[in-house]
């Protein structure tokens, strides 16, 4: 047998070789595109809520910034982006806008804490002395907290009044002290309202946090007129001071997420393509503090002994002393909301009569967390050195922070400070320029999603003890950046002035190259949390994450949920309390697994299956031409078991030197492409071929174990009706092909796959942007055009040419006879090479065609509809793959020229 087996191969070298190529070419793809199979797919864990639709499907976040309690127990506080600054890059976010499913992609961009103070004047022209110098003193007590939190600052405020004019000098000037100078009658100058260069102890220091004012009966607050009260009015004035959490959006993406164009109350809304120009950004303010924030001010007037001693000019070191060592007569007390304060503010900003100018601003880190066995969440208290409130651009070496800034701490705090070598310049910081206000509470969220950046979660008492402090109601945020109740964004400027904070020649400490906190994406057709909307939900995170390599969030059906936090007592004399927070608990987990991609494994396996149908044509030709050998062997006594062996035999050889071909061919090519191709993947060629060459010529070799005993008598030759002029080529070209019925389904069959296979990827990438979901038996399905699933159909089409270039070759060698009866009748070789020619268009289009209906039902089946731009994608693949296998049956047609006619004639 195996003597019979060499010879055999040696008498057909050419099919040896043609199917040794064909299975070492499959198998060699096969293994190389598997190396590419594994890759990272995001899978979704958990069950999602039937909780109404957010606003936005997926959060994308820095990679790495989920904290430990988030990835233990799946609960995200409510806004905590107040604490996280930056980490995305603008190309990510471009990326992200542009991948398929993305409807709506809205980044924001948490920049800092901006320190803005605001002076409040407290009327007391009913205890002016028109014609006495008088001083006035007033000290404040902060209370905040609902009460529960107070701080005392004595001596906060102090006013000169004088009938005197006066008029305010500055450094330039040329003297060395500058301040409010006072000009008697008789002509004499004493400066009285020094300005304070010594550098204080810090923030908290009295000096640091005292105001001066001096009052003139004649010209006013500084000799600069009456700005702040009616005319004639004298006052104390109350510094005050808010911090503004100030962000940057998109503003067309934010007004398509949340309707954020509809919030605003006042003014305009922000404009696209602003150049981030820092001598006048533009920004959106909230129109309410939002903090739970007043002063109690008691105003005393000194004797007048220590006014004389104020007038004769004293340097800010006695200044502080007179204040502390001399008591006077209260003579009003009132009350100072956070709401008046700021209201002043806003109109000051809306009446265009205040520019903001950004010296510092600040960033704060998450809050920590302690959680013990009965689930209740303990915050960690953090200390924040005096440092973080530093500025070498102030007088006095520390900026003005708010009185609650020095209460304990839940978050640590960093300070960007404008560059002090470019202060004299126009572009010594960025300048802010309020254009609007805007009402957060009209920010449309969509359900009860609470994590978004401008919707403020609560804070109430989780026992009767702590609701009874509260007094029944909620824990508001209050000036202290780094306390536990965060605050929302209170002033928003646009995502292009962004540069202005971020570069590192104007402010110390920034991240230039990353600015985005977090982006939240609208996924185009989610009506809701069904098992297709989750599908596409998973698609476009999977999608984000490929591209991108950042955290993402699944939101759909995630819920609020209520946790109980244990917040210890405050430096400031607030209690401890036990509180109910809104935190929002993810219904469904995003998981990054390595896995195998089951869309590219089955584009793969097409690869093998054309394989197949070639190895089968080829084995089926091989056997027809060994009938008469067959037939005589089976007549010497082989049974039906010895042939299908000597066949099968034949095939494993072939299938074997291919399998040992493709391993070394798949380590060459892996190495040229790229590709990890291990020992055990490179193995795996050989148990591949030899299984695609058995599988694929077992059905041909089994019939051909038994061949009719009328074979060994009788040569039969097959034939059609005698060919003639009179019958077109196209009737022709049909019957021969319908004559070998199973060759032609074979041809037709390669062709079908890897058309169908090229069909779906095509529409996947030109008509469904790259991406498809669909719902297949109930069962959400999703599928994904990828550049190696290109090169698997590619392969596969190209196999499928050749066996059909095969088909066409078998037919004409068996049809020898005929071709030279028709060349004696008069047929040109012209149109024996156009009939051979019909013969390969018909099946490549019935393939083809066969093949662009499957891709175009799998396709429309998963979105539901069929657009024109499918049906044109779907002939363009139909028409690129019949011509892709036209052009390969022109080889075999070559063999036309070497028919030898007159030999055939005579053995005819």
């Amino acid at each position: 047998m195996i003597g019979q087996l060499l010879t055999q191969l040696r008498r057909q070298p050419a099919r040896a070789v043609a199917l040794l190529l064909a299975v070492t070419a499959a198998t060699a793809a096969f293994t190389v595109l598997t190396g590419r199979a594994a890759t990272e797919r995001l899978e979704l864990r958990g069950q999602a809520e039937s909780a109404p639709h957010g606003s936005y499907d997926i959060l994308v976040r820095p990679a790495g910034t989920r904290t430990p309690l988030e990835r233990s127990e799946h609960l995200v506080r409510a806004d905590f982006l107040a604490g996280q600054f930056g980490g995305i890059t603008t190309g990510q976010d471009q990326t992200i806008a542009k991948l398929p499913g993305v409807q709506v992609a809205a980044p924001i961009a948490m920049i800092g804490y901006v320190l803005q103070t605001v002076s409040v004047p407290i009327d007391i022209t009913d205890q002016i002395d028109p014609g006495a110098r008088q001083l006035f003193v007033a000290s404040a007590r902060r209370s905040t907290d609902r009460g529960l939190t107070t701080i005392d600052r004595p001596g906060v405020s102090y006013t000169y009044v004088t009938p005197d004019t006066l008029r305010l000098t500055s450094p330039a000037t040329g003297r060395g002290d500058y301040g409010t100078v006072e000009t008697d009658a008789a002509g004499h100058s004493t400066l009285v309202c020094p300005a304070s260069t010594t550098q204080v102890a810090g923030p908290f220091a009295p000096a640091n946090l005292r105001t001066a004012a001096c009052w003139s009966t004649r010209n006013g607050l500084d000799g600069a007129g009456w700005q702040s009260l009616p005319a004639g009015h004298v006052g104390v004035v109350l510094r005050w001071t808010f911090p503004f959490l100030l962000a940057a959006i998109d503003p067309q993406q934010e007004s398509r997420l949340v309707g954020m164009d509809r919030a605003v109350t006042a003014g305009a809304y922000l404009p696209e393509g602003v150049t981030g120009n820092p001598a006048g950004i533009p920004v959106l303010v909230a129109d309410r503090a939002g903090i739970d924030d007043q002063d109690q001010v008691s105003i005393s007037r000194l004797p007048a002994d220590a006014a004389a001693s104020y007038a004769a000019g004293l340097p800010p070191a006695q200044i502080a002393a007179l204040m502390q060592e001399r008591s006077g007569v209260p003579v009003r007390t009132t009350t100072v909301t956070a709401s008046q304060a700021y209201q002043r503010m806003l109109a000051q900003y809306l009446a265009g009569a205040r520019q903001t100018v950004v010296d510092s601003y600040w960033t704060a880190g998450p809050t920590s967390y302690d959680s013990g066995p009965d689930g209740v969440l303990r915050p960690k208290a953090v200390t924040n050195p005096d440092q973080v409130w530093r500025s070498d651009l102030r007088d006095q070496g520390f900026v003005d922070p708010p009185p609650e800034a020095a209460d304990t701490a839940f978050r640590g705090l960093r300070v960007h400070t404008a560059i002090a070598s470019r202060r004299q310049t126009d572009q010594a910081a960025p300048q802010l320029t309020t254009i609007g206000t805007f009402d957060p509470t009209r920010v449309d969220v969509g359900g009860d999603q609470v994590l978004d950046a401008l919707d403020a979660a609560t804070l109430t008492g989780a026992d009767n003890r702590s609701r009874a402090l509260l007094g029944g109601g909620n824990l508001l945020p209050n000036s202290d950046i780094a306390g536990y109740s965060l605050s929302t964004p209170t002033m928003l400027t646009s995502l292009s002035s962004i540069g202005a904070f971020s570069d590192p020649a104007t402010f110390t400490d920034v991240r230039p190259g990353a600015p985005i906190s977090a982006i939240r994406v609208r996924v185009a057709g989610v009506t809701g949390n069904d098992a297709l909307s989750r599908e596409r939900v998973r698609t476009v995170a999977d999608a984000i994450h490929q591209a991108t390599g950042l955290d993402v969030d699944i939101t759909l059906g995630s819920s609020p949920t209520t946790v109980t936090v244990a917040l210890p007592a405050g430096a400031a004399g607030r209690p401890a309390l036990l509180l109910s927070e809104q935190w929002q608990r993810e219904g469904v987990v995003t998981t990054v697994l390595q896995a195998v991609d089951r869309q590219s494994l089955l584009l793969f396996a097409l690869v093998l299956v054309v394989c197949g149908l070639f190895v089968a044509n080829a084995t089926a030709a091989s056997v027809r031409a060994r009938r008469r050998e067959l037939a005589v062997l089976s007549c010497l006594g082989w049974t039906r078991g010895q042939l299908l062996r000597l066949l099968l035999y034949e095939i494993a050889l072939i299938g074997g030197l291919a399998g040992l071909a493709g391993m070394l061919l798949s380590v060459a090519a892996g190495h040229a492409f790229g590709v990890s191709v291990t020992p055990l993947r490179a193995a795996a060629a050989l148990p591949a071929a030899l299984l695609v060459s058995l599988l694929a010529a077992l059905w041909p070799a089994w019939r051909a174990s038994a061949p009719p005993p009328l074979f060994t008598m009788h040569h039969v030759r097959e034939g059609g009706p005698a060919a003639s002029h009179g019958r077109s080529l196209s009737r022709m070209a049909a019957a021969n092909l319908v004559r070998v019925p199973g060759r032609t389904a074979l041809g037709l069959a390669a062709v079908a796959v890897g058309t169908a296979g090229l069909t779906l990827l095509v529409a996947i990438t030109l008509t469904f942007r790259g991406s498809l979901v669909g719902s297949v038996l109930g069962t959400a399905i999703s599928l994904r055009a990828r550049s190696v699933d290109y090169l698997a159909v590619a392969v596969a089409v190209l196999l499928a040419a050749l066996a059909v270039a095969d088909v066409i070759y078998l037919n004409m060698r068996d049809r020898y006879p005929e071709l030279a009866v028709l060349y004696a009748t008069g047929w040109t070789p012209t149109e024996l090479w156009r009939l051979i020619l019909l013969e390969a268009g018909l099946t490549a289009m019935a393939g083809a065609g066969l093949g662009g209906v499957i891709g175009l039902s799998v396709a429309a089946v998963f979105a539901g509809s069929v657009p024109l731009r499918l049906l044109a994608v779907t002939g363009a693949t139909v028409v690129a793959s019949a011509g892709v296998t036209v052009l390969a049956t022109l080889v075999p047609t070559r063999a036309l020229r070497r028919i030898p006619v007159a030999l055939l004639l005579s053995r005819d």
